[in-house]
């Protein structure tokens, strides 16, 4: 029979999100165990964020000079991906272990194996040993996981976690998907070298972005040799002596060293027997209301695996974590949130927060949209493309921005601590930023 251990508070999946509450939880006394079936660390730092982004320091210093080039630097700049994925797997093989210390460094239990509920209360997790968990509290932070194909030859194609970690970079790689990965990993394999094909279900890319941004987008990918084929599908994908190929919906058949299937991302919600705890879900993730708990008052879910309207991003995950630890601690209000910042790591970047351009141009807020592309911020490192658009409300307080450049990452935190602050020109221009800076030029925005 398995062994019984017993806490206060257990927590499912030991990402960003799990770590953050089980930080808070152990901080405040209690007993507090995280359990993982995969990596520790979660999606973000093993093979999710992190990894892309020092894959994309390669390309974006690849187009810093291929910018300038003819403008005072001279010569051909090649990534070389081999020494890239080296230095990528330098940083992401020590996550785990550094994960493991820092919880033993805190006094945080850890177990390594497969959980699912077998009552309101507790799990067994099947590890080198199966082991009983009984808690009082428990937080669901399991995240999700890449959606699969379903057509023939699917078990030919790859994902995200994989192209992450491809030892060499094809010739040609096919990419289906139009959503933020796909477009990131086209950045990527276009900048190394390979001749990309993208292949989108519907009429756009990122649907959720401004459409003349999105149009811009697609100018700078066309620009850099990537192939897009719209309302078109991947019917089947076969092997062949030299790699694969991937047959169209409209009957050509492309050539690939690698098929890439990025195609959305499901939650492992239903790994968990959740029926067993009383814990309602469905295909968007598990049910909670606005304190994060589910429908057993007891068990509260956080981040990419929690059904809310929030964007399934790290950021929200630690953050609905951490207020969730708070609730079983004592806190007995709603969960606010602030404003979110989403950004697309294409090149140049996309980034969006707060009031969307789209909705706002339909309901009364006043949107100006302007081209940076001239300013010396952008003029200087040879940019080809800069552009924002702020939203502001009736008291010319910013309430939105969408931005197009290769700072969009950095840049939107500036207007999401803005909005977060309520601010308006006059606050905007009463500080002192660093000149010249992105931060320098927040108040020709108004």
């Amino acid at each position: 029979m398995a062994e019984t251990l017993h806490y206060d508070v257990a927590i499912i999946g030991a990402g960003p999100a799990g770590l953050a509450a089980a930080e808070d939880v152990k901080a405040a006394g209690k007993s507090v165990v995280l359990i993982e079936k995969y990596l520790w660390g979660g999606t973000c730092p093993n093979y999710g964020c992190d990894p892309k982004k020092i894959l994309l320091a390669a390309v974006e210093a690849k187009e810093h000079v291929d910018f300038l080039r003819g403008d005072g630097v001279d010569g051909k700049v090649d990534i070389n991906w081999e020494d890239l994925m080296g230095r990528k797997m330098r940083f992401t093989e020590a996550i785990p272990d550094k994960t493991v210390h820092l919880l033993d460094a805190n006094g945080i239990g850890h177990i390594y194996g497969a959980a699912h509920f077998i009552n309101e209360d507790t799990v067994i997790v099947h590890g080198d040993e199966d082991v009983e968990v009984q808690a009082t509290d428990w937080i669901l932070t399991v995240g999700q996981r890449p959606a699969e194909l379903e057509i023939p030859g699917a078990e030919y194609t790859i994902n995200s976690e994989q192209f992450l970690s491809l030892a060499e970079m094809p010739e040609d790689i096919v990419i289906i998907g139009g959503g933020y990965i796909a477009v990131e990993f086209a950045s990527i394999a276009a900048a190394a070298g390979a001749q990309v094909h993208l292949v989108v279900r519907g009429s756009e890319l990122l649907s959720e972005f401004d459409e003349a941004f999105v149009d811009t987008l697609f100018d700078q990918l066309d620009d850099r040799g990537i192939r897009i084929y719209f309302n078109t599908e991947v019917t089947e994908v076969a092997k062949t002596d030299d790699g694969y190929s991937a047959t169209l919906s409209f009957g050509s058949t492309i050539p690939a060293g690698v098929v890439v299937r990025a195609v959305g991302r499901v939650g492992n919600n239903d790994t968990l027997q959740l029926e067993n705890a009383g814990v309602e879900d469905d295909i968007h993730g598990i049910n909670v209301d606005e304190f994060l708990r589910t429908s057993n008052p007891h068990i509260y879910a956080a981040g990419d695996v929690a059904n809310t309207s929030k964007p399934r991003i790290t950021t929200v995950g630690y953050y609905e974590a951490r207020y969730a630890a708070s609730v079983i601690l004592g806190h007995d209000q709603p969960i606010e949130y602030p404003a979110v910042p989403v950004v697309v790591y294409g090149t140049p970047k996309l980034a969006a927060v707060g009031v969307p351009t789209q909705y706002a141009e339909e309901n009364g807020y006043s949107v100006r949209d302007i081209d940076m592309t001239n300013w010396f911020t952008y003029y200087r490192t040879g940019e080809p493309a800069a552009r924002a658009k702020v939203v502001l409300d009736a008291d010319k307080k910013l309430v939105g921005a969408t931005v197009f450049c290769a700072h969009a990452d950095e840049l939107i935190n500036y207007f999401t601590e803005a909005i977060n602050n309520k601010d308006g020109y006059q606050a905007i221009r009463d500080r002192l930023y660093a000149y010249p800076t992105p931060a320098s030029d927040l108040e020709y925005f108004f």
